[in-house]
């Protein structure tokens, strides 16, 4: 299939849905820029940055980041030069309605919406389970 750039795709599931290899799949496939949320915000962590400083203090305690730090980073990713020229697949972004709507502000529509639907036993065999 080919795909008129730049096609900007959303996947969404469950933890251990299958998401971050489907999306690694469809970067590989379609030269679209995979952006994760969780990674970026590791890698704000490992940078030392400001946000990744508010985020660390939440992600140690096993808590949600502030979905304005998490707006904030992944803005800032869209916005960069390969994300805008050959598109993307946002995995697992966004989970509030308050990250819905900064993507509404920011005019940020997708062209495709994946959800990846796997049952609950599956996901406990792959080793996810409720917390």
């Amino acid at each position: 299939m080919k795909l008129e750039k730049p096609v900007k795709i959303i996947i969404w599931g469950a933890p251990a849905s299958g998401k971050g290899t489907q999306s690694e799949l469809i970067e590989k496939n379609y030269g679209l820029v995979h952006i994760a949320a969780g990674d970026l915000l590791r890698a704000e962590v490992t940078a030392e940055t400001e946000n990744g400083k508010r985020a660390k203090e939440y992600m140690e305690k096993g808590m949600m980041v502030p979905d304005e730090v998490v707006v904030t980073i992944v803005k800032a990713r869209l916005s960069q030069p390969d994300a805008e020229e050959n598109g993307w697949v946002l995995d697992g972004y966004p989970r509030s309605l308050s990250q819905v709507n900064a993507l509404q502000d920011l005019r940020v529509r997708p062209d495709m919406f994946i959800l990846l639907e796997v049952s609950e036993e599956s996901l406990i065999e792959s080793g996810w389970e409720k917390t």
